[in-house]
């Protein structure tokens, strides 16, 4: 007979919902039912893993998380594992859930944005810059950001929503690389840059408005002197409303055009490193 370890993982596999069920609920101190020779994940690692929203929304609520959002081996949360695998139904609910957990990273220092952004589960996007927004400057151990991530995947929609929620697209990594120089296609690559070129004549455009908006709020205001004030106060006279001058917008960056460098090289196998080639993702093209 199979021991009820596996029977379990095997159920949640099968997303048989009402077998998870019958299992927990007849043992349930192998609800979390780590699994050691598969970095230790839990049940609901596996069932966000696998993207099974039912069987995940009833693992928490049997008290999955009752001692705190399950890590595994690589400090990766079910909510990163749904990030990585594509799965957004299941990613929302945690995100929910555990808003906690958003910004944590795993050994590698990626947090749930950045896997998200790499393999382009846009509705997720949204729920996590929403609920942690100062993820969008987050950076891995190598210096990359989601921005990064996104480009090297080539995953085009995510690039213009990072940068609608106001992602750096001249963050540079620990060796000096900005997200665009990790473009996938040369295509990409153009389009990237016409998207920032997009954004910055809209920040102009806004900021021209704004200040237009507020030369004709003072446009009819007279300035007051020292001695208007003491003969408004002689003679009972209103002073001057008081209102409060916008600053002017802040820039944070701009997107200056720069030569195109050399393929980007880092210490480690992945999107950014290795054989000293520059990821290419199909997707792009």
């Amino acid at each position: 007979m199979i021991d009820v370890p596996r029977r379990l993982r095997r159920a949640i596999l099968l997303n048989d919902l009402s077998l998870v069920k019958r299992i927990v609920r007849n043992n349930p101190t192998f609800l979390r039912n780590p699994d050691f020779g598969d970095k230790s994940n839990t049940s609901l690692h596996l069932a966000a893993k696998q993207g099974f929203r039912e069987i995940a929304e009833f693992l928490i609520d049997a008290g999955h998380e009752d001692e705190g959002v399950s890590r595994n081996g690589d400090w990766e949360t079910p909510l990163m594992l749904a990030a990585s695998s594509g799965k957004a139904d299941v990613g929302v609910l945690l995100v929910e859930r555990f808003p906690e957990c958003v910004p944590w990273e795993n050994k590698e220092g990626m947090d749930a944005l950045m896997l998200a952004s790499r393999t382009g589960t846009l509705p997720l996007l949204p729920p996590l810059l929403h609920t942690s927004p100062t993820i969008i400057s987050h950076h891995d151990a190598s210096g990359n950001t989601a921005l990064h991530h996104a480009s090297a995947a080539g995953e085009l929609k995510a690039l213009r929503m990072l940068l609608t929620y106001g992602a750096n697209p001249l963050a540079q990594n620990a060796y000096s690389w900005t997200p665009v120089h990790y473009s996938a296609t040369q295509a990409a690559e153009v389009y990237f840059k016409n998207l920032v070129g997009e954004f910055e004549r809209q920040r102009v455009e806004l900021g021209r408005e704004k200040r237009e908006r507020e030369r004709q709020r003072l446009g009819g205001v007279r300035l007051v002197t020292s001695e208007d004030a003491m003969a408004g106060m002689r003679g009972g006279r209103a002073s001057l409303d008081d209102g409060e001058v916008l600053k002017p917008p802040s820039v944070e960056w701009s997107p200056v055009e720069s030569r195109r460098a050399m393929t980007p090289t880092a210490r480690s196998e992945g999107w950014f490193g290795g054989n000293g080639g520059r990821a290419r993702a199909s997707s792009g093209d």
